[in-house]
């Protein structure tokens, strides 16, 4: 007996160090990224080839848990529902059914959350004692069985996170503990309707999420992750640890200077609607392209013995496609080597094909807008019109033309944020002027000296949010100067505009409201020289001033806006 025991000792010293490691080994989180989908769930039909939407993302999650079963945990960094026709005739909901379908585990609240006010669709603002403006909203949060998260939004009047909305998630992979926290950019309430969230404030990101993590951290969380509607501009995505094609004043750059060093092991970008894969000041940082379009993929391994991640990767940013160009993973055809064909894509070992019951539960959705969706205009374009942030663009010039022409205003401004899709070529649908407007601002006719002029476009160009794109007059800005970067504004036959003579200005109501920062400004305007069109939408305006046009529009632009020393991203 005693021999035995002896020879037992040893084994069971080995089992035990066996065990000991096994529990020890690192845990493989794989994290899926989305961001700023902006309602597009069918995905881009009439692309060739098509390409994205979530019946197609669902496949791919699935190959993914396939390939990793109990391991995949999927996020979005925010502005999931506002931009497209069958999002928006029902206010998110198909989203929510479909991120619900997909298995996400969190999603960042972001600026556009906000835009529908009110639940119901007959108000995107409210109008009347009792209208919550974010009713509409609050449906989507009860709809998800996933939390929005936003550890930097809270009530002006108790100063405590809204009962509608958490700081932060914990998520359990085979005994890992992730920490997910929510992030908003302090910019909302000049980048949505200004009235739906005026009772709330947007708080110190940094401060917001260091606490968060500390919190998460003393709850037993093993890696610490961010999910941010506040994101960058990089160019070059191919090496991780090259971060000099990244614009330094975005969010996610000032963010990571600031937050000290081991507070997150990762962050999830959105808001630019731009791509990163980078490491920022030790942390990795991705960013997926808006629209459906792509997503992004980090690979953790998580130690949950010393409450560490021991080893991150940081994978290619993924296109949506169901064909690739042969040898590559892309569908996009500027990326297609000569001559290279179409061919299945594999992914994790699986032949990517639209998920069935995915694209089932989507389907009613999208059939109750389908005849409206389609109904012609009886206008044709030549070619696309091309859109542009923050410099002049053929579309954004033919769209205040329509503002003109439809108001009989003596000038016009669309902001460039609020011009979401370029005009295709061909004979136009309905959807497609949605698609391009897809907010419920209205028209507004202000009436304003052209010293008030000059001093918004001081404004709007030294923001750094994007060009306002103009029709009757012209304007210069430097992109180089850190302020006041206005050069000259001009009448369009190169007459300086008289700062004493009034002129009738027409805006998306957005801008007259507050929205790009100009709330100041238009406060000092009396009420009296301030209109507000609400029996339709800018779109039903921009119809019926193109159905107006006799000749195929052309794409131009003419040099209304003259960006002098342009630098970093400016499309």
């Amino acid at each position: 007996m005693r021999g035995f025991m002896k020879r037992l000792i040893p084994l069971l010293l080995f089992l035990a160090a066996c065990v000991s490691f096994a529990q020890t080994e690192p845990v493989h989180v794989v994290v899926v990224g989305t961001t700023d989908v902006h309602g597009w769930f069918e995905g881009h039909r009439d692309a060739n080839p098509p390409y994205g939407g979530l019946p197609l993302f669902a496949a791919y999650v699935e190959a993914l848990r396939a390939a990793n079963p109990g391991h995949v945990i999927v996020v979005d960094s925010g502005d999931v529902f506002q931009g497209t026709l069958e999002s928006n005739y029902f206010e998110g909901k198909p989203l929510v059914d479909a991120y619900n379908a997909i298995g996400y585990s969190a999603v960042a609240v972001g600026n556009h959350e906000f835009d529908y006010g009110p639940a119901g669709r007959e108000k995107s603002v409210p109008r009347d004692p009792g209208d919550d403006p974010l009713g509409a909203l609050k449906e989507r949060v009860a709809q998800a069985r996933f939390p929005f998260l936003s550890a930097n939004i809270s009530e002006k009047a108790t100063g405590k996170t809204p009962a509608w909305v958490h700081r932060s998630a914990m998520v359990k992979v085979d005994g890992a503990k992730i920490g997910i926290i929510g992030l908003s950019t302090p910019d909302t309430p000049v980048t949505t309707q200004a009235a739906n969230v005026a009772a709330l404030s947007f708080t110190d990101p940094v401060k917001a999420a260091v606490g968060e993590a500390a919190a998460l951290r003393a709850a037993g969380a093993d890696a610490v992750i961010v999910i941010a509607h506040m994101g960058g501009r990089c160019k070059d995505i191919n090496d991780i640890h090259d971060v000099a094609s990244c614009e330094t004043n975005q969010e996610v750059m000032r963010f990571l200077a600031a937050i000290p060093k081991g507070t997150i092991d990762a962050y999830f970008a959105g808001h630019t609607h731009s791509q990163m894969r980078q490491v920022i000041e030790g942390v990795p940082v991705l960013q997926a392209l808006n629209y459906g379009r792509e997503f992004s993929m980090l690979d953790l391994w998580v130690d949950p013995a010393q409450h560490r991640v021991a080893k991150t990767e940081l994978r290619p940013l993924t296109m949506i496609c169901a064909k690739v160009f042969e040898k590559t993973a892309t569908c996009d055809p500027k990326l297609a080597p000569a001559g290279a064909a179409l061919v299945p894509r594999v992914f994790e070992g699986k032949t990517i094909a639209p998920d069935a019951k995915m694209a089932a539960l989507l389907k009613p959705y999208e059939e109750q807008v389908e005849a409206k969706k389609m109904e012609p205009l009886g206008v044709r374009t030549t070619a696309e019109f091309a859109k542009g942030y923050s410099i002049e663009s053929p579309l954004g010039d033919l769209l205040a033309d329509l503002m003109r022409e439809g108001t009989g205003a003596d000038v016009a401004f669309i902001n460039g944020g609020g011009i979401r899709s370029t005009l295709p070529k061909g004979e136009l649908k309905y959807g497609d002027i949605f698609e391009v407007s897809p907010f419920d601002n209205f028209p507004a006719t202000v009436t304003m000296t052209g010293a008030q002029i000059t001093e918004m476009l001081r404004i709007t160009t030294n923001a750094g949010r994007g060009a306002l794109q103009p029709s009757g007059l012209r304007y210069t800005y430097d992109a180089a100067k850190p302020a006041d970067r206005l050069v000259s504004v001009t009448l369009p036959d190169g007459q300086p505009l008289d700062p004493n003579k009034l002129y009738k200005v027409v805006l998306p109501d957005f801008l007259v409201t507050g929205g790009e920062g100009l709330g100041g400004l238009m406060k000092q305007l009396p009420a009296e020289r301030k209109s507000f069109d609400m029996s339709q939408p800018l779109r039903e305006l921009f119809v019926a001033a193109l159905k107006k046009r006799k000749e195929p529009l052309v794409p131009k632009t003419d040099g209304r806006v003259t960006v002098l020393n342009p630098k970093g991203s400016i499309d």
